[in-house]
């Protein structure tokens, strides 16, 4: 797997921050700051150091981002998808009911965000491919998916500040009777 260098140079007004905060801007959150430190994909004037260790100003921070351009796991082309909407920043995908979002107990492969992967990223975890919401395994629906982490950022964002307007139709309670008066 290749792999996205970044080089930051620690600016005066940012000295005596700790490693991980000094990152938490550049790469959009400090949990995936800490993450690729104890990963050790991060070197200050190049050495590994503790994500607690203060940064002085002028020093070096090389970041070496896991690339998000691998192609999908073999279980990933099973889960099939459409796309209603795509442009250079986001897809709006259409998830059928029986596709699992993301990869949990039970479900390591054949996931929607493994079929992503390559097609959309953002977020902390590469893995999660750019999934700002999820619906469950037995639900359809549209899904907005981020094509980078600054957008990424911003949709998350845009949910929490409840900006955007999710709607939900849930057949399962309007079909319900129905079926209660099949099995008597």
């Amino acid at each position: 797997m290749s792999a996205n260098r970044i080089e930051l140079t620690v600016p005066p007004q940012q000295a005596g921050l700790r490693l991980d905060q000094f990152l938490a801007a550049p790469l959009g959150s400090r949990a995936h700051a800490q993450q690729l430190i104890d990963a050790e994909r991060v070197r200050v004037n190049g050495l590994r150091r503790p994500k607690r260790q203060l940064v002085h100003a002028g020093d070096i921070v090389e970041v070496e981002e896991p690339s998000t351009d691998a192609a999908p796991a073999d279980g990933a082309k099973a889960a099939q998808f459409g796309v209603a909407y795509e442009d250079e920043y986001l897809l709006v995908v259409d998830k059928p009911a029986g596709v699992v979002v993301h990869p949990a107990r039970g479900h390591a492969t054949g996931t929607l965000a493994q079929a992503l992967g390559g097609r959309a990223t953002g977020g902390e975890e590469a893995w999660r491919a750019g999934i700002v919401h999820r619906l469950d395994r037995d639900a359809s629906g549209l899904l907005v998916v981020a094509k980078s982490d600054q957008v990424h950022r911003a949709l998350k964002s845009v949910l929490a500040a409840r900006r955007l307007r999710r709607d939900r139709l849930l057949l399962y309670h309007l079909l319900l009777p129905s079926f209660q008066r099949c099995r008597t």
